[in-house]
């Protein structure tokens, strides 16, 4: 199989100047994902609305190339501020809990990272992905 590009990201009407990413050799590769403006495009504000906005289009653009959350085999988080972490963790586990219990019960994914320069001062959460397709 060769690579297979995802096509632009959009937020609202504004093309982000990223891809989704592509998929390859039986994988799909997220870009990095994030929350800072809605479906809408309108402004996300806070890391728990910001966390919630991301797993959510990250579940939507892995299902858009044939994934399910629960098929993801590494997830690199950042954040933005380590005064974040339990606030992110709670929110996402939760989300996890409802979407994809399967990987929180697993915890085959690994790492949260404190990244103080994300794309913009508004970002408080990102997240790539990678999940297997199979065969």
């Amino acid at each position: 199989m060769t690579k297979q590009a995802l096509g632009p990201l959009k937020y609202g009407t504004t093309v982000q100047p990223w891809g989704r990413g592509a998929a390859a050799g039986g994988f799909v590769f997220l870009s990095g994902i994030d929350g800072v403006t809605d479906e809408h495009g309108q402004p996300t504000i806070g890391v728990a609305a910001q966390t919630l906005v991301t797993l959510n289009r990250v579940h939507r653009l892995l299902a858009d190339a044939g994934a399910e959350f629960e098929d993801i085999v590494q997830f690199d988080q950042f954040l933005a501020d380590p005064a974040d972490r339990a606030e992110y963790m709670g929110v996402r586990d939760h989300w996890l809990a409802e979407h994809a219990p399967k990987l929180l019960t697993e915890r085959s994914y690994a790492s949260l990272l404190i990244y103080p320069a994300l794309a913009t001062p508004e970002m408080r959460v990102e997240i790539r992905a990678v999940a297997y397709l199979g065969s």
